[in-house]
């Protein structure tokens, strides 16, 4: 029986401005499995970032409920919050803004294990084997993020998301601000961590053509309610509502 590491229960997040509410996501629920790739998919403003936000506590789910191994960690704080992160990790669309542009990129890398306790030459070794995890040399700590290209950075990224060991990734359009060539080459080292870390994977993305090639599920989002779930295939081959129909049509 395969084992759920992330669960969504009947999501909801609801933003106030003034006298005006607006509601991003509208009961949503999904299960993750070990090892497993979920694509999210929806256009613009659809509550996509905003569950991964969620999940990531960097907004709080009005109602609704997130559960990391069967454990409730939908109003965690302080240490319990801690813990959660080093479960689960997120990759942003913009790999130059996710880190400091004072620092080398090895130090971005490094500080969450500095943060554990680990000493400055046992992170600085770590970190040049993360780099190398990822497809760049160990030199790679010594540059700063405006020296090197988007998708070096992207792999830096992900190398620092990778620091704390953890067992779910959630990728936040992290391909998206990526050419065509390097996108495949980033997909390709995401691939190649889901086989060998046995790596889980919260996928949101726009690109219904990396979906099929990476994900096991899709959930189609639209107004922030959920309108079809499936694999891949059946998503795009035999889409069952009409905003999928015209979301997949989009975009051949």
């Amino acid at each position: 029986m395969s084992e759920i590491v992330l669960r969504a229960e009947n999501l909801k997040k609801v933003f106030v401005s003034g006298k005006k509410e607006f509601t991003a996501v509208d009961d949503v629920s999904f299960e993750l499995e070990r090892g497993e790739c979920l694509g999210i998919v929806g256009e613009s403003g659809s509550g996509k970032s905003t569950i991964a936000q969620m999940i990531t506590h960097l907004e709080a789910a009005t109602e609704g409920w997130i559960f990391l191994k069967e454990q409730d960690i939908t109003h965690a704080r302080g240490k319990a919050l801690r813990d959660i992160y080093q479960d689960i990790q997120m990759v942003f669309q913009m790999p130059m803004e996710s880190f400091d542009p004072r620092c080398t990129l090895g130090d971005g890398i490094g500080e969450s294990l500095r943060n554990m306790g680990i000493s400055r030459d046992e992170t600085r070794k770590r970190v040049g084997n993360l780099l190398e995890k990822c497809g760049l040399d160990k030199e790679y700590a010594d540059r700063y993020p405006h020296q090197v290209s988007g998708g070096q950075c992207q792999r830096a990224a992900i190398a620092r998301a990778l620091a704390v060991g953890p067992e779910i990734l959630i990728c936040d359009e992290a391909t998206s601000a990526l050419d065509v060539t390097v996108q495949k080459q980033i997909l390709e080292l995401l691939k190649e961590l889901k086989e060998k870390e046995e790596l889980s994977f919260l996928f949101i993305c726009h690109d219904l053509a990396l979906v099929q090639e990476f994900c096991d599920k899709v959930l189609v989002l639209y107004q922030g309610k959920v309108v079809e779930c499936g694999t891949p295939d059946e998503i795009i081959n035999h889409p069952k509502m009409d905003y999928t129909k015209k979301l997949v049509e989009s975009v051949l």
